[in-house]
């Protein structure tokens, strides 16, 4: 039966991963057609012109940033704020997160033996269904709307900011922790449950280990992004860089504004090169080449958990009392202040209104198709420079011998590559779109270039851990000469379940940067929904609300059906 049931699954499989592949045609070619492009800055030479006179304008009003003593001192203030709304936000999301993915884990919460429509209606499998939703709702709501709802409950600042970051993050989480548990294989945990192990005890020792990497990677990836969004919350009232860089930019200060993007870069690129040792403190294979051994490797886990600690120290420190308006929460002070909000209870679900909000849902879906499309593509090009094996340890699997020029050849391809991508990664969306705007004017050209860049920045970090966090072996026995050809018919087809479950998870978080950046001249959902709420038409606020909403639990539903976000371990 077992044999059979495994038989079943593998034909299973081709028809959801071709039928995700046909799917993506059909969303390309609606986005190229339903979504109203304009390209003439493109094709006509006159448009062009302008377009290249006021991107030389806009650069050179970044070509002398300030330097002055005192702004610096307030920009390293509003920088350290940043980064401990981030980790705080981060903290709280790893722990939110993990508890709801448990529920939202069916190898957790469904017992294996369950089958047939009693077991999907089921007390259990009812509270798995109703964890997936809460996690859906928490990262279809963009982390910018969870900050303006807190403003009204605990007032501005950083701890407004950490807030809303933990509600969006721990959804995100949620899902993706989720995915990884349920993705791997029965037949791995047999050993353990045939101790007589329960569902939980086989979740502790057997598929959260086997699962570590991936979600380590994913974790400290969201953390980094955190660090983006916390400046870009600041904007909508939650403190730090973002604050300020909207204040400026109302006065026209583009020397300031030049030195607080400056300080972001600086801020992510610190970021990246402190999530990179955790990575390597926390490498859980003592197989792997780069791992010790086991007692060293377990050595290692104990540095970077006190790294960990230590942030979240400084984090709760440096903040001290910036975060009182959290007990308002805890004491409940804060809830009677929702009442403001009351009228976001009762959309407003006239046909009329609906048919509106969902034609307005065509923009963010066209650029999120687009720039998805562009980074995927963009990231799997770049992903053999990209990839620390590839061009710094090859010799571990190929048994070549190079010289000291060819290896200074490689390891520069792979700083250049690792630079792109830090740039690109470490430069908000928002960031991005306001510079395309400067060239292209507003529209979805420039929203869809933004997250494209942003995407194959972020998608190039993860698809090349997947391929680096293979073991060597695999390659060595696949190796037949040339290492492109070893990365191409090896490294990514065994990686490639990994880059399918990243790629559709970043198309889900691409829809809704693109709805927020419906805010900032790109139109869409976002921009009506800003429209709305601003003037107080919270019913009609709240209508563009659900769609978004709706979006992201419809996008989720089917790639869950589809078997297509599910990553090997």
């Amino acid at each position: 039966m077992i044999a059979g049931a495994h038989a079943s699954h593998q034909l299973r499989r081709p028809w959801g991963l071709h039928a995700g592949l046909l799917l993506v045609a059909i969303a390309i070619l609606f986005a190229a057609t339903a979504a109203e492009w304009d390209l003439g800055v493109l094709f006509d030479r006159s448009e062009r012109a302008h377009a290249l006179a006021r991107m030389g304008e806009w650069l050179s009003a970044f070509a002398s940033p300030d330097f002055s003593t005192l702004f610096l001192s307030q920009a390293w203030e509003l920088t350290q704020q940043t980064l401990a709304a981030a980790i705080i936000g981060s903290l709280l999301a790893v722990l939110f997160g993990f508890l709801l993915a448990l529920g939202a884990t069916r190898s957790v919460t469904v017992p294996a033996e369950a089958s047939g429509w009693r077991a999907r209606l089921s007390p259990l499998a009812l509270f798995c269904a109703l964890c997936r939703l809460l996690q859906d709702v928490l990262r279809a709501v963009p982390d910018f709307v969870w900050a303006v709802i807190l403003v009204a409950l605990i007032g501005l600042g950083p701890a407004t900011g950490a807030l809303a970051i933990a509600l969006n993050m721990s959804g995100i989480l949620a899902k993706v922790y989720s995915e990884l548990w349920d993705s791997v294989e029965a037949r791995a945990s047999e050993p353990v449950r045939a101790t007589g192990a329960g569902r939980l005890a086989t979740f502790f020792y057997c598929v959260r280990p086997l699962a570590a990497r991936n979600t380590l990677s994913f974790t400290l990836m969201r953390f980094e992004c955190a660090v983006r969004n916390a400046a870009v919350i600041g904007a909508v009232g939650g403190g730090g860089l973002g604050a300020e860089v909207l204040y400026q930019i109302q006065f026209g200060a583009w020397d300031k504004v030049s030195t607080l993007i400056l300080f972001t870069l600086l801020l992510t690129l610190s970021v990246d090169l402190a999530s990179n040792a955790l990575r390597r403190q926390w490498r859980e294979d003592p197989n792997h080449p780069r791992a010790g051994g086991v007692s060293r490797a377990i050595g290692r886990s104990y540095v970077g958990l006190a790294g960990v600690l230590a942030a979240g120290g400084w984090a709760l420190a440096f903040m001290g009392e910036r975060l009182l308006p959290l007990w308002e929460l805890v004491s409940g002070e804060a809830w009677g202040k929702l009442a403001f909000f009351e009228r976001l209870l009762r959309p407003d679900l006239s046909a009329d209104l609906l048919l509106r909000a969902l034609g307005s849902a065509i923009d963010p879906l066209a650029m999120a198709v687009f720039g998805t499309f562009f980074g995927v593509l963009g990231a799997v090009v770049l992903g053999y420079s990209h990839s620390y094996a590839f061009q710094a340890e090859p010799q571990r699997f190929t048994g070549e011998a190079v010289g000291p020029a060819i290896r200074s050849v490689r390891l520069s391809l792979l700083v250049l590559t690792r630079i792109l991508a830090l740039v690109c990664r470490g430069i908000p969306e928002v960031m991005w779109v306001l510079l395309f705007i400067a060239f292209f004017g507003p529209g979805l050209l420039a929203g869809t270039l933004a997250i494209g860049l942003h995407s194959m920045g972020l998608l190039l970090r993860v698809f090349s851990e997947s391929v680096d966090n293979q073991p060597y072996r695999r390659f060595e026995q696949g190796f037949m000469g040339s290492r492109l050809t070893l990365f191409a018919t090896v490294a990514a087809p065994v990686s490639a379940r990994d880059w399918l479950t990243y790629g559709f998870f970043q198309f889900e978080s691409n829809v809704r940067m693109a709805v927020v950046l419906g805010l900032v001249g790109v139109g869409g959902l976002g921009f009506q929904f800003s429209f709305h709420f601003e003037w107080f038409r919270f019913e009609q606020a709240s209508t563009y609300l659900l769609v978004m909403i709706g979006l992201t639990v419809a996008i989720d539903r089917l790639s869950r059906w589809l078997k297509l976000s599910r990553v090997g371990c």
